[in-house]
C-alpha cells in the first residue's frame, strides 16, 4: 500500500499516536496480569482468554480490523507496524457488527479493566499503575482515536455524523 492516499479523517497514525496506544494498552494487560499472578495465579486463564486472546484473536482478527479502511485502503493502522494486523486478518467484512459480535465487543472491552481489580485490591502501586494505563488507553480512544475512526459499526465509534458522509 506504499503511496497510498493519507486517509483525510485519521490524517493516518503518527509514530507517537502508535506508541501511546500500545504502550498504555500493553502495559494496562501486563500489569493486571502480574496482579493476578501474585495473587492466585489460577485466575490468569480467564484473563489470558479475555485480554491476551480477546483482543488480537477476536477483535482484531474478526471484528475491527477487518472493517477498517485505514488498514484496508489506507495501508496504514494504529497498530505497529500495520503488517502484524494485515497477518491476523483473514477477509475484509463490510456488514455491521451483529448483535453477539457487539455483544462480544463490549464484553471484551468492560473485562479487560474489571477482571483483575479484584486480584490488584491487595497490591497498592500495580492498582495505581494499572487504573493509570486502563485510563490513559481508554481516554485515548474514547476522546481521540475513536473521533478520527472510520469503522463506523464500531460501538466506540465517535467520528462526527458530517465525516461519513464526505468520507463514503
Amino acid at each position: 500500500m506504499k503511496g497510498a492516499p493519507r486517509c483525510p479523517l485519521a490524517r493516518g497514525f503518527s509514530l507517537p499516536e502508535k506508541l501511546y496506544a500500545q504502550t498504555s494498552f500493553i502495559a494496562m494487560g501486563v500489569l493486571g496480569s502480574v496482579g493476578i499472578l501474585l495473587e492466585d495465579p489460577i485466575w490468569i486463564a480467564p484473563y489470558i482468554l479475555i485480554y491476551w486472546y480477546g483482543i488480537p484473536g477476536i477483535v482484531m482478527r474478526h471484528l475491527n480490523c477487518p472493517r477498517c479502511p485505514h488498514l484496508h485502503e489506507f495501508g496504514d493502522c494504529l497498530q505497529f507496524p500495520p503488517s502484524l494486523t494485515m497477518a491476523l486478518v483473514r477477509r475484509r467484512k463490510v456488514h455491521p457488527f451483529g448483535k453477539l459480535e457487539k455483544g462480544t465487543f463490549y464484553a471484551i472491552f468492560l473485562l479487560i479493566p474489571a477482571y483483575p481489580i479484584f486480584w490488584l485490591l491487595s497490591n497498592g502501586p500495580l492498582l495505581v499503575g494499572f487504573l493509570s494505563m486502563a485510563a490513559l488507553w481508554y481516554a485515548g480512544q474514547l476522546l481521540y482515536f475513536c473521533r478520527r475512526c472510520r469503522v463506523f459499526s464500531c460501538p466506540f465509534n465517535r467520528a462526527a455524523a458530517s465525516y461519513r458522509v464526505s468520507a463514503a
